[in-house]
């Protein structure tokens, strides 16, 4: 039987079963009834946070020595998490005034944290939540409730799960677990950050993965396909050999595009990562990013009770401009606002958030929360090759006053002693049809622009694309979307200046004709897609790409672009 879902971390490997079962059904949910089994049960939970902080301090260790200096940031963040008065709060107060037992509550709790994580629109966020009851598990397994363990188990066992937590993934031994299978997680999760690590093969998103598979089944794992074979017969066993070769050349192939971007006829294209985080930086050079097109700082400013300061940021930006050396990085500005809101802030309730308060729009309103983050990329300028940018830009006035606050910031740091990178490169996201329309202005005032193709596509369709009745509506092929992504591109070269594309239209392939023919001077997208990217477009000509921009624009409807593009 074939099974499909998504490969979180490549390879290949044959194995047998062994299921991990949820323990959230087994907890002991009850009522306190006196005082005394509260006072019982918050002293308990005191004890269950010490020790999971003891816990993960040696996981933290741990993982330095057997995996790495990476991953054991992921385990740096949940003590800090961990340690978070908010959730603690949250926790006493489920058995203070719901006079529910510890475990009851940390379960309640931590699940309720997660599911805003969940619910949220992007991808990075979403994956937070495994890590948000990862900490919830460690804190009930402390208050007495064990956890299945999988330490020993024999050698080739494929552990089996419907979600697993990064600290499980790290627990596993490389001697033993040979794959994992999961029917949730995805490819930016901390799992799979893990998983690929270890070199262990792990494919997510397998539909009713648990009905189907029982304990020592025979299973072959493909990490690069996305498909798992259940109990696959001698002769697709036979094959692995093969398929290892396959991957040999896989590898060669993704060295091969660790070249640039350049098509058959000599025109270059610069392809970088998107980033939501230190971590992935490393991903992005491995799958041969030449630079970060769109690093993302909103989710310093989540989940936490203040905002990050000046100190905090400026070590994470300085540590992701030392990981990619001399290679470019956009470090977008503070893009918050819409459905991301901050609890610090008191943000009012909008009726219409996507076209209220956000992006540039709200750190021009929070001018000392702006600063903040500038003076912390301005100190950390001096560390690498860093390009700003500021996040839905609609007037020429907002691009003015926030290069004025940005000298204003430098001028704070100069006072001080410290001294910044005199030539940064400033751009703007072209995401509203408005800064479109006027591109050949904004661009007097700007070094660059990188088009969000998923904003942009939103506002000039007027279509919100999470909302389901009007989801259909959402054609980032239209040809109204690409008439305007058309002319910011023409409008900045006609002042010499470079274009680049951040949205989600970047990391599809069957785009890249339509991409080398526009004319973009650098494409962005996540780190996974990069090398068949890079592959699509040394096969390509950029004067028959040109040909067919001509041909595309003067369709009627996006069902006739995409006809065109498969052709």
């Amino acid at each position: 039987m074939l099974l499909k879902g998504i490969g979180i971390s490549p390879g290949k490997v044959v194995g047998r079963v062994r299921r991990l079962m949820e323990l959230a059904s087994n907890y002991s949910r009850s009522y306190l009834n006196s005082e005394e089994e509260k006072e019982k049960e918050l002293a308990r939970l005191e004890e269950a946070f010490n020790q999971a902080k003891e816990q993960l301090t040696s996981l933290i260790d741990k993982t330095k020595r057997e995996i790495g200096l990476q991953e054991a940031k992921i385990f740096e963040a949940h003590l800090l998490l961990l340690s978070d008065p908010a959730l603690g709060e949250k926790i006493r107060t489920k058995i203070k005034l719901e006079r529910k037992n510890a475990v009851w509550a940390v379960s309640e709790a931590t699940e309720e944290i997660a599911q805003e994580f969940a619910s949220l629109e992007d991808e990075y966020f979403r994956e937070r939540a495994v890590d948000i009851r990862d900490i919830g598990r460690r804190l009930i397994e402390c208050l007495g409730n064990g956890s299945e363990e999988v330490s020993e188990v024999a050698a080739n066992t494929i552990v089996v799960a419907k979600e697993l937590t990064p600290s499980q993934t790290a627990s596993f031994s490389r001697r033993t677990v040979a794959g994992i299978i999961t029917e949730k997680g995805g490819p930016t999760s901390h799992t799979a950050v893990v998983a690929r690590a270890l070199g262990v093969p792990a494919v997510s998103g397998v539909t009713n993965l648990l009905d189907l598979v029982k304990d020592g089944d025979l299973v072959l794992i493909d990490g690069d396909e996305g498909v798992i074979h259940l109990n696959p017969d001698v002769e697709l066993i036979k094959n692995v050999e093969t398929r290892e070769e396959t991957t040999k050349e896989e590898k060669r192939r993704i060295r091969k595009v660790l070249a640039k971007a350049v098509t058959v006829d000599g025109h270059e294209i610069e392809i970088a990562a998107n980033l939501r985080n230190f971590e992935e930086a490393e991903l992005a050079l491995e799958y041969g990013a030449e630079g970060v097109g769109l690093f993302r700082t909103e989710f310093l400013y989540m989940n936490r009770q203040e905002p990050p300061g000046e100190e905090e940021q400026f070590l994470i930006y300085r540590d992701v401009l030392l990981a990619l050396k001399d290679k470019p990085v956009i470090v977008r500005t503070l893009d918050i606002g819409g459905d991301k809101l901050l609890p610090y802030l008191n943000q009012d309730k909008e009726d219409n958030p996507f076209l209220g308060l956000r992006g540039i729009r709200l750190c021009l309103k929070y001018k000392e929360l702006f600063k903040t983050q500038l003076k912390a990329l301005l100190r950390a300028s001096s560390y690498g090759n860093l390009k700003l940018m500021f996040p839905m830009v609609t007037t020429l006035e907002e691009i003015r006053q926030a290069k004025t606050l940005l000298e204003e910031a430098r001028d704070e740091l100069r006072a001080a002693g410290i001294e910044a990178s005199k030539n940064i490169p400033i751009g703007i996201m072209i995401e509203v049809p408005a800064a479109a329309l006027m591109a050949d202005i904004l661009a007097r005032e700007v070094d660059f622009f990188s088009i969000g193709t998923n904003d942009l596509t939103q506002y000039t369709l007027a279509v919100d694309r999470d909302n389901e009745k009007v989801a259909t509506l959402y054609e980032p092929y239209h040809p109204a979307v690409l008439k305007l992504i058309y002319q910011v591109i023409e409008a900045a070269h006609r002042q010499g200046k470079w274009v680049g594309l951040c949205g989600e239209l970047g990391g599809d392939s069957l785009t890249a004709p339509l991409l080398v023919g526009l004319g973009l001077d650098e494409i962005s997208m996540s780190p996974v897609f990069i090398p068949e990217m890079k592959e699509k477009i040394m096969g390509l000509s950029y004067e028959k790409g040109r040909e067919l921009v001509q041909r595309l624009l003067e369709l009627p409807d996006a069902k006739e672009v995409r006809e065109e593009l498969v052709k």
